[in-house]
Protein backbone atom coordinates (compact mmCIF):
# COMPACT_ATOMS: atom_id res chain seq x y z
CA UNK A 1 0.00 0.00 0.00
CA UNK A 2 1.52 3.31 -1.11
CA UNK A 3 0.68 6.22 1.19
CA UNK A 4 1.71 9.80 1.80
CA UNK A 5 1.19 9.50 5.56
CA UNK A 6 0.34 6.69 7.95
CA UNK A 7 -2.51 8.38 9.83
CA UNK A 8 -4.80 11.33 9.12
CA UNK A 9 -6.72 12.67 12.14
CA UNK A 10 -9.76 14.78 11.33
CA UNK A 11 -9.85 17.41 14.06
CA UNK A 12 -7.27 18.86 16.45
CA UNK A 13 -9.45 19.46 19.48
CA UNK A 14 -9.14 17.53 22.72
CA UNK A 15 -9.54 13.98 21.38
CA UNK A 16 -7.59 14.59 18.18
CA UNK A 17 -4.81 16.58 19.81
CA UNK A 18 -4.28 13.95 22.48
CA UNK A 19 -4.18 11.18 19.87
CA UNK A 20 -1.56 13.08 17.85
CA UNK A 21 0.62 13.26 20.95
CA UNK A 22 0.01 9.65 21.88
CA UNK A 23 0.91 8.30 18.44
CA UNK A 24 4.09 10.33 18.20
CA UNK A 25 5.19 9.42 21.72
CA UNK A 26 4.49 5.71 21.35
CA UNK A 27 5.55 5.28 17.71
CA UNK A 28 7.80 8.21 16.67
CA UNK A 29 8.28 6.77 13.18
CA UNK A 30 4.57 7.09 12.31
CA UNK A 31 3.77 9.86 9.84
CA UNK A 32 0.82 11.70 11.39
CA UNK A 33 -1.23 14.48 9.76
CA UNK A 34 -3.88 16.35 11.75
CA UNK A 35 -6.41 18.54 9.90
CA UNK A 36 -7.97 21.16 12.20
CA UNK A 37 -10.48 23.63 10.77
CA UNK A 38 -9.93 26.40 13.31
CA UNK A 39 -6.78 28.49 13.48
CA UNK A 40 -7.46 29.49 17.07
CA UNK A 41 -8.40 27.71 20.26
CA UNK A 42 -11.28 28.82 22.48
CA UNK A 43 -13.07 28.04 25.71
CA UNK A 44 -15.11 24.86 25.45
CA UNK A 45 -17.28 22.89 27.81
CA UNK A 46 -15.79 19.68 29.10
CA UNK A 47 -13.37 21.42 31.46
CA UNK A 48 -13.75 18.94 34.34
CA UNK A 49 -11.76 15.70 34.21
CA UNK A 50 -12.13 12.53 36.25
CA UNK A 51 -9.59 10.12 37.64
CA UNK A 52 -9.32 7.67 34.74
CA UNK A 53 -8.77 10.38 32.13
CA UNK A 54 -6.32 12.21 34.39
CA UNK A 55 -4.28 9.02 34.77
CA UNK A 56 -4.17 8.82 30.96
CA UNK A 57 -2.89 12.41 30.75
CA UNK A 58 -0.26 11.90 33.43
CA UNK A 59 0.91 8.34 32.83
CA UNK A 60 0.38 7.80 29.12
CA UNK A 61 0.95 11.30 27.74
CA UNK A 62 3.45 12.80 30.26
CA UNK A 63 1.50 16.04 30.65
CA UNK A 64 1.92 16.47 34.41
CA UNK A 65 4.10 19.60 34.24
CA UNK A 66 1.75 21.34 31.83
CA UNK A 67 -1.35 20.37 33.84
CA UNK A 68 -0.04 21.52 37.20
CA UNK A 69 1.49 24.73 35.85
CA UNK A 70 -1.25 25.83 33.43
CA UNK A 71 -4.46 24.39 34.87
CA UNK A 72 -6.07 23.75 38.27
CA UNK A 73 -6.15 20.60 40.39
CA UNK A 74 -9.72 19.45 40.96
CA UNK A 75 -11.02 19.00 44.49
CA UNK A 76 -13.51 16.31 43.56
CA UNK A 77 -17.22 16.72 42.85
CA UNK A 78 -19.34 18.80 45.24
CA UNK A 79 -23.13 18.91 45.50
CA UNK A 80 -25.31 21.57 47.15
CA UNK A 81 -29.01 21.06 47.94
CA UNK A 82 -31.68 23.76 48.08
CA UNK A 83 -35.09 24.21 49.62
CA UNK A 84 -38.24 23.87 47.52
CA UNK A 85 -38.42 27.63 46.90
CA UNK A 86 -34.75 27.78 45.75
CA UNK A 87 -34.13 30.44 48.37
CA UNK A 88 -31.73 28.75 50.82
CA UNK A 89 -28.55 30.71 51.59
CA UNK A 90 -25.38 28.88 50.62
CA UNK A 91 -24.11 28.15 54.18
CA UNK A 92 -27.45 26.53 55.08
CA UNK A 93 -27.45 24.11 52.14
CA UNK A 94 -26.71 20.45 52.72
CA UNK A 95 -23.52 19.38 50.99
CA UNK A 96 -21.75 16.32 49.65
CA UNK A 97 -18.06 16.96 49.01
CA UNK A 98 -14.45 16.51 49.97
CA UNK A 99 -12.50 17.86 52.92
CA UNK A 100 -9.13 17.45 51.18
CA UNK A 101 -7.77 16.86 47.69
CA UNK A 102 -8.47 13.28 46.54
CA UNK A 103 -5.72 10.64 46.49
CA UNK A 104 -6.13 10.09 42.73
CA UNK A 105 -5.67 13.45 40.96
CA UNK A 106 -7.92 15.12 38.44
CA UNK A 107 -7.97 18.60 36.90
CA UNK A 108 -10.06 21.57 35.78
CA UNK A 109 -8.92 22.28 32.24
CA UNK A 110 -8.80 25.50 30.30
CA UNK A 111 -9.52 23.81 26.98
CA UNK A 112 -8.15 26.73 24.95
CA UNK A 113 -4.79 26.49 26.71
CA UNK A 114 -4.57 22.69 26.58
CA UNK A 115 -5.56 22.43 22.93
CA UNK A 116 -2.96 25.04 21.96
CA UNK A 117 -0.34 23.06 23.88
CA UNK A 118 -1.39 19.88 22.07
CA UNK A 119 -1.25 21.45 18.61
CA UNK A 120 2.12 23.11 19.18
CA UNK A 121 3.42 20.08 21.06
CA UNK A 122 2.28 17.76 18.28
CA UNK A 123 4.35 19.74 15.80
CA UNK A 124 7.33 19.68 18.13
CA UNK A 125 7.03 15.89 18.27
CA UNK A 126 7.13 15.70 14.46
CA UNK A 127 3.46 15.56 13.48
CA UNK A 128 2.07 17.72 10.66
CA UNK A 129 -0.68 19.74 12.37
CA UNK A 130 -2.43 21.91 9.78
CA UNK A 131 -4.70 24.63 11.14
CA UNK A 132 -7.31 26.29 8.94
CA UNK A 133 -7.85 22.97 7.13
CA UNK A 134 -11.43 22.26 6.04
CA UNK A 135 -11.94 18.58 5.20
CA UNK A 136 -13.98 18.31 1.98
CA UNK A 137 -13.85 14.59 1.30
CA UNK A 138 -12.92 11.22 2.73
CA UNK A 139 -12.67 8.25 0.35
CA UNK A 140 -12.22 4.97 2.19
CA UNK A 141 -10.16 2.33 0.47
CA UNK A 142 -6.69 0.88 0.38
CA UNK A 143 -5.32 3.45 0.85
CA UNK A 144 -7.82 6.01 2.09
CA UNK A 145 -7.79 9.47 0.54
CA UNK A 146 -8.51 12.66 2.51
CA UNK A 147 -9.06 15.96 0.69
CA UNK A 148 -9.01 19.32 2.45
CA UNK A 149 -8.80 23.05 1.73
CA UNK A 150 -6.24 25.30 3.40
CA UNK A 151 -5.57 28.92 2.41
CA UNK A 152 -7.82 28.46 -0.63
CA UNK A 153 -5.76 25.57 -1.99
CA UNK A 154 -6.91 21.99 -2.18
CA UNK A 155 -4.70 19.20 -0.88
CA UNK A 156 -5.21 15.48 -1.08
CA UNK A 157 -3.30 12.82 0.83
CA UNK A 158 -3.31 9.02 0.84
CA UNK A 159 -3.18 7.35 4.23
CA UNK A 160 -3.27 3.91 5.82
CA UNK A 161 -5.56 5.01 8.71
CA UNK A 162 -8.10 7.80 9.11
CA UNK A 163 -9.47 8.81 12.51
CA UNK A 164 -12.53 11.01 12.93
CA UNK A 165 -11.96 13.34 15.90
CA UNK A 166 -14.09 16.17 14.50
CA UNK A 167 -16.44 16.42 17.49
CA UNK A 168 -20.16 16.79 16.87
CA UNK A 169 -19.37 17.74 13.26
CA UNK A 170 -18.65 14.00 12.92
CA UNK A 171 -17.28 14.14 9.38
CA UNK A 172 -16.68 10.41 8.87
CA UNK A 173 -19.35 9.25 11.29
CA UNK A 174 -22.05 11.10 9.36
CA UNK A 175 -20.69 9.87 6.04
CA UNK A 176 -20.94 6.28 7.24
CA UNK A 177 -24.29 6.73 9.02
CA UNK A 178 -22.87 5.71 12.38
CA UNK A 179 -24.94 8.05 14.60
CA UNK A 180 -27.49 6.28 16.83
CA UNK A 181 -30.09 8.55 18.50
CA UNK A 182 -30.69 8.08 22.24
CA UNK A 183 -34.33 9.11 22.48
CA UNK A 184 -35.04 7.79 25.97
CA UNK A 185 -32.57 10.19 27.61
CA UNK A 186 -33.51 13.65 26.42
CA UNK A 187 -31.54 16.43 28.13
CA UNK A 188 -30.61 19.93 27.06
CA UNK A 189 -27.78 22.17 28.25
CA UNK A 190 -26.73 25.82 28.20
CA UNK A 191 -23.54 27.41 29.49
CA UNK A 192 -21.35 30.49 29.65
CA UNK A 193 -18.06 31.70 31.01
CA UNK A 194 -17.97 34.53 33.57
CA UNK A 195 -15.29 36.64 35.23
CA UNK A 196 -15.53 37.91 38.80
CA UNK A 197 -17.69 35.23 40.40
CA UNK A 198 -17.83 35.53 44.20
CA UNK A 199 -15.07 33.32 45.64
CA UNK A 200 -16.55 30.25 47.38
CA UNK A 201 -13.52 30.28 49.69
CA UNK A 202 -13.30 34.04 50.12
CA UNK A 203 -13.18 36.16 53.25
CA UNK A 204 -16.83 37.16 52.93
CA UNK A 205 -18.05 33.57 53.04
CA UNK A 206 -19.39 32.35 56.41
CA UNK A 207 -16.50 31.14 58.64
CA UNK A 208 -18.41 28.12 59.94
CA UNK A 209 -19.22 27.14 56.38
CA UNK A 210 -15.52 27.19 55.48
CA UNK A 211 -14.55 25.34 58.65
CA UNK A 212 -17.00 22.54 57.78
CA UNK A 213 -14.63 21.34 55.06
CA UNK A 214 -11.47 22.11 57.08
CA UNK A 215 -10.86 25.10 54.79
CA UNK A 216 -10.32 22.81 51.80
CA UNK A 217 -10.96 24.72 48.57
CA UNK A 218 -14.55 24.41 47.43
CA UNK A 219 -13.74 26.62 44.45
CA UNK A 220 -11.46 23.93 43.03
CA UNK A 221 -14.29 21.40 43.02
CA UNK A 222 -16.68 20.81 40.19
CA UNK A 223 -19.59 22.37 42.06
CA UNK A 224 -23.14 21.16 41.40
CA UNK A 225 -26.28 22.94 42.58
CA UNK A 226 -28.75 20.08 42.25
CA UNK A 227 -32.52 20.30 41.82
CA UNK A 228 -35.34 18.03 40.77
CA UNK A 229 -34.83 17.42 37.08
CA UNK A 230 -31.73 19.56 36.52
CA UNK A 231 -28.32 20.57 37.88
CA UNK A 232 -26.15 23.67 37.61
CA UNK A 233 -22.35 23.58 37.48
CA UNK A 234 -19.53 25.91 38.46
CA UNK A 235 -16.05 24.97 37.19
CA UNK A 236 -13.02 27.24 37.84
CA UNK A 237 -10.25 27.93 35.33
CA UNK A 238 -6.75 29.14 36.20
CA UNK A 239 -7.24 32.42 34.30
CA UNK A 240 -9.84 33.59 36.86
CA UNK A 241 -12.69 32.55 34.60
CA UNK A 242 -15.51 30.31 35.80
CA UNK A 243 -17.56 28.02 33.60
CA UNK A 244 -21.25 28.03 34.58
CA UNK A 245 -24.04 26.03 33.00
CA UNK A 246 -27.17 23.97 33.47
CA UNK A 247 -28.18 20.51 32.25
CA UNK A 248 -31.71 19.25 32.62
CA UNK A 249 -34.37 16.82 31.56
CA UNK A 250 -36.39 18.43 28.77
CA UNK A 251 -39.52 17.99 30.89
CA UNK A 252 -38.02 20.12 33.69
CA UNK A 253 -35.75 22.59 31.90
CA UNK A 254 -37.46 24.97 29.48
CA UNK A 255 -35.95 25.74 26.08
CA UNK A 256 -35.67 29.39 27.11
CA UNK A 257 -32.31 28.59 28.73
CA UNK A 258 -30.92 28.08 25.23
CA UNK A 259 -30.58 31.87 24.88
CA UNK A 260 -28.13 34.11 26.79
CA UNK A 261 -30.91 36.12 28.41
CA UNK A 262 -32.89 32.99 29.24
CA UNK A 263 -29.91 31.34 30.93
CA UNK A 264 -29.12 34.41 33.03
CA UNK A 265 -32.74 34.80 34.11
CA UNK A 266 -32.99 31.13 35.02
CA UNK A 267 -29.81 31.13 37.12
CA UNK A 268 -30.80 34.34 38.89
CA UNK A 269 -33.92 32.56 40.15
CA UNK A 270 -31.77 30.54 42.58
CA UNK A 271 -30.85 32.69 45.58
CA UNK A 272 -27.42 31.25 46.43
CA UNK A 273 -26.30 31.05 42.83
CA UNK A 274 -27.69 34.48 42.04
CA UNK A 275 -25.64 35.98 44.87
CA UNK A 276 -22.47 34.30 43.61
CA UNK A 277 -23.09 35.52 40.06
CA UNK A 278 -24.27 39.05 40.94
CA UNK A 279 -20.92 40.85 40.35
CA UNK A 280 -19.78 38.63 37.48
CA UNK A 281 -19.03 39.73 33.91
CA UNK A 282 -20.57 37.41 31.29
CA UNK A 283 -18.16 36.50 28.49
CA UNK A 284 -19.72 33.95 26.13
CA UNK A 285 -22.63 31.54 25.66
CA UNK A 286 -23.39 28.11 24.17
CA UNK A 287 -26.04 25.44 24.26
CA UNK A 288 -27.32 22.13 22.93
CA UNK A 289 -30.95 21.10 22.57
CA UNK A 290 -30.13 17.40 22.93
CA UNK A 291 -27.01 15.80 24.36
CA UNK A 292 -26.99 12.01 24.10
CA UNK A 293 -26.25 9.85 21.05
CA UNK A 294 -24.39 6.63 20.34
CA UNK A 295 -22.47 5.07 17.46
CA UNK A 296 -22.97 1.86 15.52
CA UNK A 297 -19.22 1.30 15.33
CA UNK A 298 -16.06 2.73 16.82
CA UNK A 299 -13.64 0.95 14.45
CA UNK A 300 -13.77 -0.26 10.87
CA UNK A 301 -11.34 -1.19 8.11
CA UNK A 302 -8.41 1.01 9.20
CA UNK A 303 -10.67 3.79 10.43
CA UNK A 304 -11.83 4.90 13.87
CA UNK A 305 -14.14 7.45 15.49
CA UNK A 306 -13.11 8.99 18.83
CA UNK A 307 -14.41 11.61 21.24
CA UNK A 308 -17.72 13.31 20.45
CA UNK A 309 -17.39 12.26 16.82
CA UNK A 310 -18.41 8.85 18.16
CA UNK A 311 -20.81 9.11 21.10
CA UNK A 312 -21.88 11.11 24.14
CA UNK A 313 -24.06 10.10 27.08
CA UNK A 314 -24.38 12.78 29.79
CA UNK A 315 -22.02 15.30 31.46
CA UNK A 316 -23.08 14.73 35.10
CA UNK A 317 -20.06 12.58 36.01
CA UNK A 318 -17.88 13.88 33.12
CA UNK A 319 -17.64 10.47 31.38
CA UNK A 320 -16.82 11.93 27.97
CA UNK A 321 -13.13 12.21 28.79
CA UNK A 322 -13.03 8.55 29.86
CA UNK A 323 -14.40 7.55 26.47
CA UNK A 324 -11.72 9.68 24.80
CA UNK A 325 -9.15 7.81 26.86
CA UNK A 326 -10.32 4.32 25.96
CA UNK A 327 -10.99 5.08 22.29
CA UNK A 328 -7.59 6.78 21.88
CA UNK A 329 -5.79 3.92 23.65
CA UNK A 330 -7.51 1.37 21.45
CA UNK A 331 -6.96 3.37 18.26
CA UNK A 332 -3.26 3.91 18.95
CA UNK A 333 -2.83 0.22 19.76
CA UNK A 334 -4.64 -0.96 16.61
CA UNK A 335 -2.66 1.41 14.39
CA UNK A 336 0.67 0.27 15.86
CA UNK A 337 -0.17 -3.42 15.53
CA UNK A 338 -1.48 -2.98 11.97
CA UNK A 339 1.62 -1.08 10.86
CA UNK A 340 3.73 -3.86 12.41
CA UNK A 341 1.92 -6.38 10.19
CA UNK A 342 -0.17 -8.02 12.91
CA UNK A 343 -3.68 -9.29 12.13
CA UNK A 344 -5.97 -7.08 14.23
CA UNK A 345 -9.50 -8.24 13.35
CA UNK A 346 -10.21 -10.13 16.59
CA UNK A 347 -8.68 -7.43 18.78
CA UNK A 348 -10.60 -4.73 16.91
CA UNK A 349 -13.87 -6.61 17.42
CA UNK A 350 -13.23 -6.89 21.16
CA UNK A 351 -12.21 -3.24 21.47
CA UNK A 352 -15.37 -2.16 19.68
CA UNK A 353 -17.52 -4.44 21.82
CA UNK A 354 -15.98 -3.15 25.04
CA UNK A 355 -16.65 0.48 24.12
CA UNK A 356 -20.25 -0.39 23.24
CA UNK A 357 -20.55 -2.16 26.60
CA UNK A 358 -19.15 0.81 28.49
CA UNK A 359 -21.59 3.14 26.73
CA UNK A 360 -24.54 0.84 27.46
CA UNK A 361 -23.45 0.61 31.11
CA UNK A 362 -23.08 4.39 31.36
CA UNK A 363 -26.59 5.36 30.30
CA UNK A 364 -28.46 3.82 33.29
CA UNK A 365 -26.57 6.21 35.59
CA UNK A 366 -28.58 9.09 34.12
CA UNK A 367 -31.63 7.76 32.29
CA UNK A 368 -34.77 8.43 34.40
CA UNK A 369 -32.56 9.53 37.32
CA UNK A 370 -32.79 13.33 37.04
CA UNK A 371 -35.91 13.44 39.22
CA UNK A 372 -33.94 12.31 42.28
CA UNK A 373 -31.00 14.72 41.90
CA UNK A 374 -32.48 17.49 44.08
CA UNK A 375 -32.88 15.37 47.22
CA UNK A 376 -29.95 15.02 49.63
CA UNK A 377 -31.13 11.58 50.80
CA UNK A 378 -31.68 10.21 47.29
CA UNK A 379 -28.60 11.62 45.59
CA UNK A 380 -26.33 10.65 48.47
CA UNK A 381 -27.38 7.01 48.05
CA UNK A 382 -27.06 7.22 44.25
CA UNK A 383 -23.68 9.00 44.41
CA UNK A 384 -22.16 6.55 46.91
CA UNK A 385 -23.19 3.66 44.66
CA UNK A 386 -21.96 5.30 41.46
CA UNK A 387 -18.59 6.57 42.66
CA UNK A 388 -17.73 3.34 44.50
CA UNK A 389 -18.60 1.30 41.40
CA UNK A 390 -16.53 3.62 39.21
CA UNK A 391 -13.46 3.32 41.42
CA UNK A 392 -13.87 -0.42 41.98
CA UNK A 393 -14.52 -1.50 38.40
CA UNK A 394 -13.59 1.08 35.78
CA UNK A 395 -10.68 2.92 37.42
CA UNK A 396 -9.18 -0.30 38.81
CA UNK A 397 -9.09 -1.99 35.41
CA UNK A 398 -7.61 1.06 33.68
CA UNK A 399 -4.79 1.47 36.21
CA UNK A 400 -3.83 -2.14 35.49
CA UNK A 401 -4.16 -1.69 31.68
CA UNK A 402 -6.59 -4.61 31.60
CA UNK A 403 -8.45 -3.06 28.66
CA UNK A 404 -5.61 -4.29 26.42
CA UNK A 405 -5.92 -7.87 27.75
CA UNK A 406 -8.04 -9.95 25.35
CA UNK A 407 -8.99 -12.50 28.02
CA UNK A 408 -10.17 -9.69 30.28
CA UNK A 409 -12.22 -8.20 27.44
CA UNK A 410 -13.83 -11.55 26.63
CA UNK A 411 -14.74 -11.98 30.30
CA UNK A 412 -16.21 -8.46 30.44
CA UNK A 413 -18.29 -8.98 27.31
CA UNK A 414 -19.66 -12.26 28.68
CA UNK A 415 -20.76 -10.32 31.77
CA UNK A 416 -22.25 -7.44 29.79
CA UNK A 417 -25.91 -8.58 29.73
CA UNK A 418 -25.89 -9.19 33.47
CA UNK A 419 -24.10 -5.97 34.40
CA UNK A 420 -26.23 -3.72 32.20
CA UNK A 421 -29.42 -5.40 33.42
CA UNK A 422 -28.31 -4.97 37.04
CA UNK A 423 -27.58 -1.28 36.46
CA UNK A 424 -30.95 -0.81 34.77
CA UNK A 425 -32.69 -2.49 37.71
CA UNK A 426 -30.79 -0.29 40.14
CA UNK A 427 -31.98 2.71 38.12
CA UNK A 428 -35.55 1.47 38.44
CA UNK A 429 -35.06 0.92 42.17
CA UNK A 430 -33.69 4.47 42.70
CA UNK A 431 -36.58 5.87 40.63
CA UNK A 432 -39.06 3.93 42.79
CA UNK A 433 -37.38 5.31 45.90
CA UNK A 434 -37.78 8.85 44.53
CA UNK A 435 -41.51 8.30 43.96
CA UNK A 436 -41.94 6.95 47.48
CA UNK A 437 -39.98 9.80 49.11
CA UNK A 438 -41.91 12.37 47.08
CA UNK A 439 -45.26 10.79 47.99
CA UNK A 440 -44.37 11.05 51.69
CA UNK A 441 -43.47 14.74 51.26
CA UNK A 442 -39.87 14.05 52.31
CA UNK A 443 -38.00 14.95 49.13
CA UNK A 444 -36.23 17.97 50.70
CA UNK A 445 -36.30 16.59 54.28
CA UNK A 446 -32.51 16.76 54.76
CA UNK A 447 -31.64 19.39 52.13
CA UNK A 448 -30.49 21.86 54.79
CA UNK A 449 -27.86 21.51 57.49
CA UNK A 450 -26.26 18.19 56.47
CA UNK A 451 -22.75 17.30 55.28
CA UNK A 452 -21.42 14.03 53.82
CA UNK A 453 -17.85 13.23 52.79
CA UNK A 454 -17.81 12.77 49.02
CA UNK A 455 -15.60 9.68 48.95
CA UNK A 456 -16.86 8.26 52.24
CA UNK A 457 -18.06 5.11 50.49
CA UNK A 458 -14.52 4.28 49.32
CA UNK A 459 -11.89 2.84 51.65
CA UNK A 460 -9.76 1.17 48.96
CA UNK A 461 -8.49 4.17 46.95
CA UNK A 462 -4.83 3.62 47.88
CA UNK A 463 -5.02 -0.05 46.85
CA UNK A 464 -6.32 0.61 43.36
CA UNK A 465 -4.22 -0.96 40.62
CA UNK A 466 -2.97 -3.75 42.92
CA UNK A 467 -6.12 -5.80 43.58
CA UNK A 468 -7.15 -9.07 41.91
CA UNK A 469 -10.50 -9.96 40.35
CA UNK A 470 -11.74 -11.82 43.42
CA UNK A 471 -11.23 -8.70 45.52
CA UNK A 472 -13.02 -6.42 43.07
CA UNK A 473 -15.89 -8.91 42.70
CA UNK A 474 -16.31 -9.10 46.47
CA UNK A 475 -16.25 -5.31 46.71
CA UNK A 476 -18.90 -5.11 43.99
CA UNK A 477 -21.20 -7.32 46.03
CA UNK A 478 -20.67 -5.10 49.07
CA UNK A 479 -21.40 -1.95 47.05
CA UNK A 480 -24.54 -3.50 45.53
CA UNK A 481 -25.75 -4.72 48.90
CA UNK A 482 -25.36 -1.31 50.51
CA UNK A 483 -27.16 0.42 47.65
CA UNK A 484 -30.02 -2.08 47.82
CA UNK A 485 -30.32 -1.64 51.58
CA UNK A 486 -30.41 2.15 51.32
CA UNK A 487 -32.95 2.12 48.50
CA UNK A 488 -35.26 -0.16 50.46
CA UNK A 489 -34.90 2.12 53.48
CA UNK A 490 -35.94 5.09 51.34
CA UNK A 491 -38.86 3.02 50.08
CA UNK A 492 -39.83 2.43 53.70
CA UNK A 493 -39.61 -1.34 53.27
CA UNK A 494 -37.50 -4.15 54.65
CA UNK A 495 -34.66 -5.40 52.45
CA UNK A 496 -35.82 -8.98 52.84
CA UNK A 497 -33.13 -11.58 52.36
CA UNK A 498 -30.39 -9.74 54.22
CA UNK A 499 -27.41 -8.05 52.72
CA UNK A 500 -26.20 -10.81 50.40
CA UNK A 501 -27.24 -10.82 46.78
CA UNK A 502 -25.65 -10.91 43.35
CA UNK A 503 -26.28 -10.06 39.72
CA UNK A 504 -28.84 -12.85 39.41
CA UNK A 505 -31.17 -11.16 41.89
CA UNK A 506 -31.43 -8.15 39.65
CA UNK A 507 -31.44 -10.03 36.36
CA UNK A 508 -34.32 -12.24 37.53
CA UNK A 509 -36.02 -9.52 39.56
CA UNK A 510 -36.09 -11.59 42.76
CA UNK A 511 -34.51 -8.76 44.76
CA UNK A 512 -37.06 -6.34 43.35
CA UNK A 513 -40.22 -8.16 44.47
CA UNK A 514 -42.79 -5.51 45.29
CA UNK A 515 -40.18 -2.73 45.37
CA UNK A 516 -41.23 -0.97 42.19
CA UNK A 517 -44.93 -0.70 42.94
CA UNK A 518 -44.65 2.57 44.82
Amino acid sequence: MTTDVDVVILGGGLAGGLLVRQLRLQRPHLRVLCCERSRTTAWKVGEATVELFSNYLLRRLSLSTHLYEQHLPKNGLRFFFDDAAKQAPLPAMSEIGSQSLPYHPSFQLDRAVLERELRDGGRALGADVVEGAKVTGVELGAPHRVTFLVDGRERSVRCRWVVDASGRTSVLAKQLGLRVPVRDHNCRAAWARVRGLVDLDGHGIDAGFRDRVRHSSRRLSTVHFVHRGYWIWLIPLRSGITSVGVVGDHRRLAREVLTPAGLRTFLAGHRALGELLAPAEWLDFGGYGQLAYGTRQWFGDRWAVVGEAAAFSDPFYSPGSDFITLANDFTADLIARDVDGEAIADRQRLYDGYLQYRFAANLPLYRDQYELFGSFDLLRARWDFDVASYYNLWLESYLRDLHFDLDFLRHELRQQPFVVKALERFGALFAAAERAVTARGEYERHNLGQFAEGLGAIDFARDLGRRDRATTDAESLRIFALARERCFALLGRSSAGGDRFGFADFVTGRAMAGALDG
